[in-house]
């Protein structure tokens, strides 16, 4: 399936600090690992995803060179996909034949995936057996279903220097995530983040994620303030809304509102070059009505401005008053 939007948050906050999320999500201490970076994937099929690469592969090596580098490819679900056992088969598979961890005859990555369901249980891992016939395949996977982990177990080991605070956009997803103490708690270990910058990602990866669990209302109201739309990701959302109008299968309802807003940006954006070619500079309150408007209103107003003769008539059309004129 294309990438949605959860799917491409998901993959934006575990690369805040990825030694921390793969840390966190195999259950191992900080040292337990060594992080070599995202493996270039690009000539290994995802399977379901033609339209893109995998590009959360992580190598990672065991601490003192005790064992050979693995690749482990990291996936996430907005909700858990039954057939995952199977595309991981074949991923996993290809990733194994196709990228090697380095020039040596026969070399080869242990593979291993993690799988993170937003929502819902999954079941990844499976093992079959055939003991008269010698027959068996098996599959172990890592598996974090946030909807069952705990969002007080999670802060408290923020809070506690235990794990990264990059894990924060995480909280909305689990167990208590939507409880005043909870998003309190939250909002003090995000401000303790010293770049600003970081800061708002936090926030506004939280956001989308809060709408995957249903709990939008009172994650927007609590992070108010939090000005998320002056995060890395939150800005490339609106310049697609401004280029295109991203739609979706999968969307989050929030990012779908930056997205309008981007696109109702540059439909406006475009209304007023027009008229700025046709009649020179554009009023002040012209272009602020302008811009006020959303992007359906904004698709017919394009029309006016390109078919309109002069300014007069883009106000005549559009029923604005007249530039100084009586509101």
């Amino acid at each position: 399936m294309p990438a949605n939007h959860f799917d491409r948050a998901s993959r934006a906050a575990a690369k805040l600090d990825p030694p921390g999320f793969l840390a966190w999500a195999l259950g191992l201490p900080a040292d337990g690992f060594a992080f070599g970076g995202w493996l270039d994937t690009r000539t290994v099929p995802h399977p379901g995803g033609a339209d893109r690469t995998n590009d959360t592969v992580a190598r990672l090596d065991p601490p003192g060179g005790t064992g050979p580098p693995w690749a482990v490819a990291v996936e996430f679900q907005a909700e858990p996909d039954p057939l995952m056992f199977g595309r991981l088969l074949v991923y996993l598979g290809g990733l194994w034949a196709g990228v090697k961890p380095d020039e040596e005859r026969g070399s080869r990555f242990d593979v291993g995936a993690v799988v993170v369901n937003l929502t819902g249980v999954g079941l990844a891992s499976r093992r079959m057996e055939w003991p008269a016939a010698g027959l068996g395949t098996q599959l172990d996977v890592v598996e974090r279903n946030l909807a069952r982990e705990s969002a007080d177990e999670l802060l408290t080991a923020v809070e506690g220097g235990a794990r990264s605070r990059a894990l924060l956009p995480w909280v909305p997803l689990m167990t208590g995530g939507d409880g005043a103490g909870i998003i309190d708690r939250w909002k003090a270990a995000a401000a303790a983040e010293p770049g600003y910058h970081r800061r708002v990602d936090l926030a506004a990866l939280a956001m989308v994620f809060a709408d995957a669990a249903d709990r939008k209302p009172i994650w927007g109201a609590a992070l108010e303030g939090w000005n998320v739309k002056e995060s890395a990701t939150v800005k490339e959302w609106i310049a697609e809304g401004r280029a295109q109008g991203l739609a979706e299968k999968k969307e989050s309802a929030t990012v779908r509102e930056w997205i309008r807003e981007g696109r109702a940006e540059g439909l406006a954006d475009s209304v007023l070059m027009v008229l700025g070619k046709k009649a020179g500079p554009v009023p002040a309150e012209v272009a602020a009505a302008v811009r006020g408007q959303p992007a359906d209103v904004l698709e017919r107003w394009l029309d006016h401005a390109l078919e309109a003769a002069d300014l007069a008539d883009f106000l005549r059309r559009t029923g604005l008053p007249a530039a100084g004129g009586p509101g």
